[in-house]
């Protein structure tokens, strides 16, 4: 079994920028919406529910890659 280098323990974590950026992009919805209905429960459930598809996201982009990686010989 190899060790993993530190971009692929980011993906596997979730730690990339589609994570971040979606987790974002969720908070800033989230911060519309409390905003318009003067609440203050939104902004935290938009920023874990884009989190979660950012996660999503990474963790399909990761495993095409390994598979395309693993077909062409990339280590």
């Amino acid at each position: 079994m190899r060790e993993l280098h530190n971009h692929e323990v980011e993906e596997v974590s979730g730690a990339g920028f589609i994570f971040d950026f979606s987790a974002l992009l969720g908070a800033s919805i989230g911060a519309i919406v409390d905003s318009a209905k003067n609440t203050t429960t939104a902004t935290p459930a938009g920023t874990q529910m884009g989190a979660a598809i950012g996660g999503i996201i990474e963790g399909v982009l990761g495993t095409i890659s390994g598979i395309f990686g693993g077909l062409f010989g990339k280590k």
